[in-house]
């Protein structure tokens, strides 16, 4: 048999164009379900700056029909009780996040000196807390003793120690952390705070980044704190209870929508497009503030990941 006849081998899919038929469907099958959960998101953002006219006749909405027309917005920003809100939500995010991490993050690099004696023992009265809790009513009645009811810091003060995230960082300052580097700058005359501060924290970078992201997120979107122990006082109601409102109290709408009618708007606003517009409202901060941690926070969720 001659050497002519001798038929090369038949080249794969994945040898001659670089991919196969299943690097196809998981790039089709990403991309589909990317969309799934963006549509819903954009479809929220450009129908809250659709004109009137447009909007109620409904329909797929991939770009704003009829040019952009914040109406919405104004509506919602007209009202005082928006921006007092949004204040109170800003504030008590921030405060109760850098007290949150603060408190969470020294208390759980103390337990994770697990040689001190009786660090085991509060490290389990802590842990019990994860799993029994004494309930709505003797909750309340703390509260009151400690003159918190109705006041702003009730949804600051009690989450100031995050059970879950306390776990999550004594296990990192426990396996994570290199014991040489805190006992070189002990030998150096370095204290126990300095160590925790100059040389564990700048270490932690990414953990600590994540987990307040995580904690913001929880605290941005709190609602029951008031809806519990405060609800009577309005200049006080966070925008996610406002939000709530918007969604469910027909008295709030009314209460916008004439409001908008006052301020020269021609039409009440839509109730469907003014919820829309507070979901956006309610969206942007979280999303303005993940870009400055995004780096952080990649490398923080792998934290528990198995290391070589």
């Amino acid at each position: 048999m001659s050497s002519n006849s001798i038929k090369p081998p038949r080249r794969t899919m994945l040898q001659r164009f670089g991919f196969n038929f299943y690097d196809v469907f998981v790039l089709l099958f990403c991309a589909s379900f990317a969309l799934l959960c963006v549509y819903p998101m954009w479809y929220v953002a450009v129908a809250s700056v659709t004109p009137y006219g447009e909007f109620i006749k409904g329909g797929l909405m991939l770009w704003p029909r009829g040019g952009v027309d914040l109406q919405y917005y104004q509506a919602i920003f007209g009202t005082k009780s928006f921006i007092n809100s949004m204040w109170i939500s800003v504030s008590k995010t921030v405060i109760a996040t850098v007290l949150s991490v603060i408190v969470t993050s020294t208390m759980a690099y103390g337990v994770s000196k697990s040689h001190i004696k009786g660090m085991k023992f509060i490290n389990a009265l802590v842990v019990f807390n994860l799993f029994f809790s004494g309930g709505l009513i003797p909750q309340y009645m703390l509260y009151k003793d400690l003159n918190l009811l109705r006041n702003y810091w009730v949804m600051v003060i009690p989450g100031a120690l995050n059970i879950t995230y306390f776990i999550i960082m004594r296990n990192y300052y426990s396996f994570s952390v290199p014991h040489a580097l805190e006992e070189a700058a002990q030998i150096d005359g370095c204290t126990e705070v300095g160590v925790f501060f100059r040389i564990v924290t700048p270490i932690s970078k990414s953990m600590l980044a994540a987990i307040s992201l995580f904690i913001a997120v929880i605290n941005w979107n709190d609602y029951y704190n008031y809806m519990m122990f405060i609800s009577n006082k309005t200049e006080l109601q966070p925008y996610a209870w406002v939000l709530h409102r918007m969604l469910t109290d027909q008295t709030m709408m009314n209460q916008v929508r004439n409001g908008a009618v006052s301020m020269g708007i021609a039409t009440p606003p839509p109730p469907m497009a003014l919820r829309m517009a507070c979901i956006i409202c309610a969206m942007l901060p979280i999303m303005c503030v993940y870009p400055f941690l995004q780096k952080h926070f990649t490398k923080g969720i792998t934290l528990g990941a198995v290391k070589e």
